[in-house]
This record gives structure tokens, C-alpha cells and sequence, in this order.
């Protein structure tokens, strides 16, 4: 019962990453994304990720992470992730996806930002596998596993 931006809250009070969020007052996802960029590229990250999860129609689960078009290393991460989650909360992994046109969610984050880079998509909140994330520490401490 929580909207992504609520729950993630939760979870990034206990990451020890820096955390960057969207200007809600930018018009349009390219730019609120390009602003973004800009930020993060004053950085020399390894990894860059964006968390999110998934709802559609209350049947559709599991966990997939998202990743720009030929990078060898956001494939892997990517595969990481997911191969973490299933392991974890034993959920369907809908695997890695390549994001590779402007009209695939998530393209304008994932080509705008130097370093490989995710996003992350760990369940559908309008299933009921959604209860096996209420608990953030839980996730958190997997992300932290997983990425570090």
C-alpha cells in the first residue's frame, strides 16, 4: 500500500550509497532525467541504480533489473541482481532486459548516465509476493550484499 517513492524512502535511509533523487520540479521525463545525469556524472561511479518495482494487472511477478543496450557490465549486475532476489524471497526472475529503444521504460536514465547503470525492479506491488518485501531492512541488506 505504499506508492515506490514511499518505500523507497524506507530502504535508502539504510543504504550506505549516495542517493540522488528526481527534481519534481523539471517538465518531462528527459529532462528531469538529464538533469539527473548531470549530477551523477560529476562522479566516477562504478554503478548506478535506480530503484523501483513493478505493477500491472494483480497476476503478473517476479523480479527483473533493466540495463542499457551492449553494457557487458550492467548485463551482468543486472543478472546478479535478479539471480539475488530469486534466491532470496524465491520469486519468478524475469531475468536481465537490454533497454535499447528511446521508447523502452527507463532508456533516457539508463543512455544519459556515464556509468553502467540499473534499474531495478524487484517485485509487482499489486501481487501478493509484494508482502515478502515489507520488510526494507531485509532488502536493503540484499542490495548491500549484492552490490558491494
Amino acid at each position: 500500500k505504499l506508492s515506490e517513492f514511499e518505500y523507497h524512502s524506507e530502504v535508502v535511509k539504510l543504504l550506505p550509497f549516495d542517493i540522488y533523487y528526481r527534481d519534481s520540479s523539471v517538465n518531462g521525463y528527459k529532462s528531469k532525467m538529464q538533469k539527473l545525469a548531470n549530477e551523477i556524472n560529476k562522479h566516477n561511479y562504478s554503478l548506478v541504480v535506480e530503484l523501483h518495482f513493478n505493477s500491472f494487472n494483480g497476476n503478473a511477478n517476479g523480479c527483473e533489473a533493466l540495463y542499457f543496450k551492449n553494457s557487458v557490465i550492467g548485463k551482468r549486475q543486472a543478472e546478479l541482481f535478479v539471480d539475488s532476489v530469486v534466491k532470496e524471497y524465491l520469486t519468478t526472475p524475469r531475468g536481465a532486459k537490454e533497454i535499447s529503444k528511446e521508447t523502452d521504460r527507463g532508456y533516457w536514465f539508463l543512455k544519459m548516465i556515464n556509468a553502467p547503470a540499473l534499474i531495478l525492479e524487484p517485485f509487482f506491488a499489486d501481487n501478493k509476493e509484494a508482502i515478502k518485501f515489507k520488510d526494507v531492512n531485509k532488502y536493503a541488506k540484499l542490495l548491500i550484499d549484492t552490490f558491494c
